[in-house]
């Protein structure tokens, strides 16, 4: 009996599903974050901006990550620094640049809220591009346009890295349990001082 090319098709897809699946594959821009995460989301407060991009990467932030408010009792602090820059993409033969390429760097720290030790720090970018033409105002709109897509982007992978963060860090947590005690085992043990009238006995 033959199979139709549809079913055939199906089929194939759900096989390389299966595979996929028992191979513990996830996907980098999955949901980031299960429950757990989600949970320590809401205990993180974003610090305030420098300028107006760092308002804007805030306000996505705030967005994604305690969309029903900042917490009273934070448990975190989430800072970060942009760094911008601008090129050139396409210069015509006369030197004239028709497009340009916005990239924003972010570097970002998540800390302790009450001893402001660093428990994770990443970085991010993201770049896009604008026309430019001979009209100011345009070119204006455009660059303001592709910041945002960027700082969009910027803020997404945040939320992305810090779900990864929050996921792992229970086994990064019992790893570092682990290290500690190994390191104890294979300290050297010192005796103890034993007192002069001790010593005394022992010699005489």
């Amino acid at each position: 009996m033959s199979w139709s090319k549809p079913f055939r098709i199906l089929a194939v897809s759900l096989l390389l599903a299966g595979i996929v699946a028992g191979c513990g594959f996830r996907p980098l821009y999955k949901q980031a974050g299960g429950t757990n995460a989600v949970q320590e989301f809401s205990q993180i407060i974003v610090a305030q901006p420098e300028d107006r991009p760092s308002q804007q990467l805030r306000n996505f932030l705030l967005d994604s990550l305690t969309p029903h408010g900042q917490p009273d009792r934070p448990l975190y602090r989430l800072d970060y620094r942009l760094t911008e820059t601008v090129g050139s993409v396409f210069v015509t033969r006369t030197e004239e640049i028709t497009r340009n390429n916005l990239q924003i760097t972010a570097s970002v720290y998540l800390r302790d809220y009450q001893t402001g030790a660093i428990l994770t720090s990443l970085s991010t970018n993201s770049q896009a591009s604008y026309n430019v033409t001979q009209a100011d105002y345009a070119n204006l709109v455009s660059e303001k346009n592709a910041r945002e897509r960027a700082l969009r982007d910027v803020a997404e992978q945040i939320r992305l890295r810090l779900g990864n963060y929050f996921d792992r860090r229970p086994e990064l947590e019992r790893r570092r349990l682990e290290r500690e005690m190994r390191e104890q085992q294979l300290a050297p043990q010192v005796p103890a001082q034993q007192s002069p009238e001790l010593q005394r006995g022992l010699l005489q």
